[in-house]
């Protein structure tokens, strides 16, 4: 039985917590969430089925319903709704919208709160980017009022990109925290107003040390003419008198490793549209080397030929150290934590020996290293907002062959580099390090030795101001940086090019949009395994796959699974193989408010090489078979060397005596028999005779084997635990 409705506009005027009826038409479905907003003859106002409320609202109410809500007022964030909702009915389906209220953007208000409005002859005021999850002005056409259109996640809009052109908006007028914005439901609330227009925004399609292509389309045929310049002001233009929707334009004479604004503009006879202007890179003269690190085996009989550079976390420290020692003129650090006093001794004789070092961490992490005693060289602590998550260091970022970048997942604490599971990867590349130094400079608020503290800018403050693709040595690769770049997006991209196989290894897995490519790639022919560490994090994703059918698992090792890397057709070589990898959780604070740096390396090899790693993880957690302890036992034993456990068997303790005819950093591990790994540690200079104590708290009873790792030597010793 129907209650007793009251019209929505003296409802919008009774106090909250009121118990209301209001009848009227659903103007949105599922792409907005779960909220409905409900408009009849007077007024809006949304209903959410918040706790409490009668189940299966959003699953019964769809767009065009004619439907009768009974719940209580509530205040979210400025925006008042019907929240829990008590009880509800469809009355019925399929009926007509109320007609959207002709507005301008300060019509975008209060008074017209939850309506749907139309909003007429706006401009975007950054148009010619790229629509992510967020908020993006629009201002009256010729200037005047200005309001925001609101961006959801999983909205079509996505990826797609902002007109530059006159449009009219149509969407729900919503509010969050006293800001007024639309909400757009579907592509058919976005008309596009002009004739001409650009309809796929400028993209570098080729990449020499001398060129760039530079691709286009508008909505008409028109000529293709660019400017550029190393310089916002583009001095250079190109003119081209054909005529044509699809526009390719070559640079030419270009210097290598170096920057250059583009701004693409056709002109269809009576029409001049333009894109806003981007920065490009040409290639670099660098070697190109790149070298990739992991911190534990590999299942090697899964090559096609080559290997990691090594898989110890020994050998990361030592790379990032050697990288340290041989820099001549500057070092830039971006790291998330750091607890490794060998690194930052490096760093500090570095600087002592006249090397500029720069070093930008998080305002919130213990940083251990950096204090008692402080270092010499200045540091900047930034992220109100997120957090400075990076894990990258730039080295003679103006040398041609000198030039090193290294990134990753691995924080420089004994834990990320030693136990936890991590990848490392090292890129000689001139132009890589210029677009490295660009965003530490964001950060640094200088390009001068000492910060500017006035002018450093982190997470959202930051501006997208660096090239994103890349030609190392005829790899291409992709480079972004959080939250500035549209992060997200671009692994959405990647992901969405998988035609044989998808494989994952991540520490959280929270980002909604991913969750749903991810399905969507299962749900093709693609293969998609993935492991996950923080199943349980607010909003995890990992239920969802789950559920659906997705090859996805649990990481039920001690040790946390820290990567953060995909593989996308590492099988398929005639396809696109890539590898993403870098800082970037796949969440959304990853994605729209920490500092963070994300690269995506279209390769063969190095996607065979991750592919490595990964089927070790996966053998490790899908089987429990002793996946590590057979790739140990086709390494050397390290030569001049002898250890004893004493106890053996041992109860809480055993006392490791080792002998060591040379010096040599060394990897101290424990394993189950199933070749899971359970504890580890660096140990530093072991020479002559050394004891250290292993602790076996809360080990059951059983056999254990202890590793030490020397360089791609390792000894192997049994421990007998008993209770």
């Amino acid at each position: 039985m129907l209650n007793a409705q009251i019209d929505i506009d003296v409802v919008r005027g009774m106090s909250i917590g009121s118990e209301v009826t209001i009848e009227g038409v659903a103007t949105n479905g599922s792409e907005l969430g779960i909220i409905r907003y409900i408009q009849d003859t007077t007024g809006a106002i949304p209903a959410y089925p918040g706790a409490g409320s009668a189940p299966d609202f959003p699953e019964n109410v769809s767009r065009g319903d004619l439907v009768q809500v009974t719940g209580l007022l509530k205040d979210y964030n400025g925006l008042l709704e019907i929240d829990p909702i008590s009880s509800y009915t469809v009355i019925s389906n399929g009926n007509p919208l109320p007609e959207p209220l002709a507005t301008t953007p300060a019509g975008v208000n209060e008074e017209n709160e939850a309506k749907l409005l139309r909003v007429e002859n706006v401009i975007f005021d950054t148009g010619g980017g790229i629509f992510s999850v967020g908020n993006y002005a629009i201002t009256e056409n010729g200037g005047g009022a200005a309001a925001e259109v609101r961006v959801n996640s999983g909205s079509p809009f996505v990826g797609t990109p902002i007109p530059q052109a006159s449009v009219n908006v149509i969407g729900l007028s919503s509010e969050f925290n006293g800001n007024y914005q639309l909400l757009m439901r579907d592509e058919d609330d976005l008309e596009i107003a002009d004739d001409f227009y650009i309809t796929v925004v400028p993209k570098q399609t080729g990449i020499t040390a001398s060129t760039v292509i530079i691709d286009w389309e508008t909505s008409e045929a028109g000529n293709s003419n660019l400017r550029y310049g190393t310089t916002i002001d583009m001095a250079n233009e190109i003119i081209n008198s054909n005529s044509t929707s699809n526009h390719s334009v070559e640079i030419t004479d270009l210097e290598p490793a170096e920057f250059y604004y583009v701004q693409a503009f056709s002109n269809n006879g009576s029409t001049t549209v333009s894109s806003l202007p981007a920065l490009y890179s040409t290639a670099s003269n660098s070697t190109g080397a790149i070298k990739i690190y992991f911190n534990h085996e590999v299942d090697g009989s899964f090559s096609t030929g080559e290997s990691p550079t090594n898989v110890t976390g020994t050998a990361i420290e030592a790379a990032i150290i050697n990288r340290i020692n041989a820099t001549t003129t500057s070092i830039d650090c971006s790291i998330y934590n750091i607890n490794r006093k060998t690194i930052v001794a490096a760093l500090s004789n570095a600087h002592n020996n006249g090397v500029t070092v720069r070093y930008v961490t998080d305002l919130s992490t213990a940083n251990l290293a950096l204090s008692d005693p402080a270092p010499s060289f200045p540091v900047v602590k930034g992220n109100t907002e997120g957090l400075m998550h990076n894990k990258f260091f730039v080295f003679d970022a103006d040398s041609q062959n000198d030039s090193w970048v290294i990134t990753g997942s691995t924080n420089m604490t004994a834990n990320n580099i030693a136990d936890d599971y991590n990848n490392l990867v090292l890129i000689q590349d001139k132009a890589i390090a210029k677009a490295y130094t660009l965003e530490f400079e964001e950060m640094w608020g200088a390009d001068t030795a000492e910060p500017n503290y006035f002018n450093v800018k982190f997470g959202p403050d930051k501006t997208n101001n660096t090239p994103h693709l890349f030609n190392v040595n005829g790899i291409m690769v992709e480079s972004y940086f959080s939250p500035s770049d549209n992060t997200g997006l671009a692994i959405v991209n990647a992901v969405e090019t998988a035609d044989t196989d998808l494989q994952f290894a991540l520490l959280s897995f929270t980002y909604n949009q991913l969750g749903a490519i991810v399905l969507s790639e299962h749900n093709s022919p693609t293969n998609v395994r993935g492991i996950m560490e923080n199943i349980n994090d607010q909003g995890s994703e990992f239920n969802f796959l789950q559920s659906n059918g997705v090859n996805i698992l649990a990481h039920d090792n001690p040790l946390s699974l820290h990567h953060k890397y995909a593989i996308i057709d590492a099988t398929n070589p005639e396809s696109d193989p890539q590898v993403v990898t870098g800082s970037h959780n796949w969440s959304g604070g990853a994605d729209t408010n920490s500092d963070e740096n994300t690269l995506i390396f279209h390769d063969a090899t190095m996607a065979n090489i991750f592919l490595q790693e990964f089927e070790a993880r996966w053998c490790e957690v899908n089987s429990g078979s002793n996946c590590t302890t057979t790739a140990i036992e086709e390494i050397n034993e390290i030569a001049g060397f002898e250890a004893t456990l004493s106890p053996n068997p041992a109860v809480d303790y055993t006392n490791i005596n080792m002998n060591l005819e040379t010096t040599s950093d060394m990897v101290l591990s424990i394993w189950s028999v199933n070749g899971k790994l359970l504890q580890s540690t660096i140990l530093n200079n072991v020479q002559s005779q050394q004891t250290e104590t292993l602790f076996l708290n809360g080990m059951p009873s059983g056999t254990y084997f202890v590793t030490f790792r020397a360089e791609d030597q390792i000894t192997v010793r049994q421990l007998e635990v008993v209770r």
